[in-house]
């Protein structure tokens, strides 16, 4: 009888979190990574439905922990609509990511439809992990639109927590804002993992949140300034949040490695990656709504209104072509960065973010340019 999530994956080169193993075969079991290895070693039961890579690669799905919208929509209006845009293209986790120019209205609605969505039986509602707040608590100074940004507001983010909990696995703030360090210890309650962003704060207004749950630098060298500017002593450059994050071992960069290398520099996503080292970088799209819809001209950028630099259009796996292009990273490296350390940066890697056993089986069949050929969500074949 066949169970459903129940396969097996053959045929293909396999990428792990250490090395690709040719001839691969993945089994899986109930929705369930219970083995893989190199055809042969690996016992495969006769009634499983099985997958021909035909020669491709079968990697772990990719897990964005930083994406606004996809498919025409906000992530936070219609997250099945949104969450499916992403998935075909490989994105088999997804933290439906506030902007932090929304207003108190709006993210509570949103967390509303959100939540609701990860409780529901939808197609694809599974691939939907948990929430991105970045904001509203950033600095004004560093907002393309800034009416909605406030204070800290204890009442406003008691009540978030108290709706969301633990479901919030990133949030985004500036550690300098006045307020922030009794926000943090709530937050350190939920195992919220924080992200510095649209910020100014010095390197020790930074690390001393890192007890606390600072584990990210949100798009780094995007949004981002020093303190002081301009800098005291001319022709000098102060240290800044791009800096502190580098430095702090504990701390993941994130970046947005878009095809034109407008968002970070190629030469810059080379030093991100060789100063932070491959464990300790994270590949986000940063996408807006116009994610996966043709645009007529091929990019992936995404201009606001006022002719400012907003987020993106990628999807994960053409940032992951960006980023291998650009930094000259391999297969294994780039998925290290794409699927395991988003999943460890938001304490799921123990379920997803690489093929080991025991994991959920999300799992993309690719070609050697990221092209997507097949998608797995929980050993159910997307299509």
């Amino acid at each position: 009888m066949q169970v459903k999530g129940s396969l097996v994956v053959q045929n293909g080169t396999l990428i792990t979190a250490n090395r690709l193993i040719p001839n691969g075969v993945v089994l899986i079991e109930r929705g369930l990574i219970t083995d893989f290895g190199e055809a042969g070693e690996v016992e495969v039961p006769a009634d499983l439905p099985v997958v021909d890579a035909k020669g491709a690669y079968i990697a772990p799905g990719f897990v964005d922990i930083h994406c606004h919208g996809g498919g025409g929509v906000w992530s936070w209006e219609h997250p099945n609509a949104f969450a499916f845009a992403h998935l075909k293209h490989g994105t088999t986790a997804i933290l439906p990511t506030f902007t932090y120019n929304e207003s108190r209205e709006q993210v509570r609605d949103g967390l509303q439809t959100i939540l609701e969505a990860m409780d529901s039986r939808e197609p694809f509602a599974n691939a939907i992990v948990g929430i991105h707040m970045e904001g509203p608590y950033i600095n004004k100074k560093y907002g393309a639109i800034t009416s909605p940004i406030r204070p800290v507001d204890p009442v406003e983010y008691q009540e978030i927590l108290r709706v969301a909990g633990d479901r919030i696995k990133v949030w985004t703030l500036a550690p300098e804002l006045e307020g922030q360090e009794a926000f943090v210890n709530e937050a350190a309650k939920y195992q919220i993992s924080l992200s510095v962003g649209h910020s100014e704060a010095t390197a020790e207004e930074i690390f001393r949140f890192v007890p606390q749950g600072l584990r990210i630098g949100c798009h780094c060298t995007n949004a981002s300034g020093t303190t002081p500017s301009p800098s005291r002593y001319g022709g000098t450059r102060e240290v800044g949040v791009d800096e502190a994050v580098l430095v702090h071992d504990d701390i993941y960069a994130e970046v947005i490695p878009d095809s034109e290398g407008v968002h970070v520099r190629p030469l810059m996503l080379k030093l991100i990656h060789k100063t932070k080292g491959t464990d300790r970088v994270i590949i986000i799209t940063d996408a807006m709504p116009e994610a996966g819809v043709d645009n007529g001209n091929g990019s992936d950028l995404n201009w606001n209104h006022l002719g400012h630099l907003a987020g993106s259009r990628l999807t994960m796996d053409k940032a992951v072509r960006n980023m291998m292009r650009h930094a000259e990273v391999d297969f294994v490296d780039a998925f290290r960065m794409a699927s395991l350390n988003p999943a460890k940066v938001i304490h799921m890697d123990d379920r997803m973010g690489s093929i080991e056993r025991g994991k959920l089986a999300n799992l993309i069949l690719i070609d050697g340019e990221i092209n997507i050929q097949q998608v797995i969500l929980q050993g159910q074949l997307v299509s």
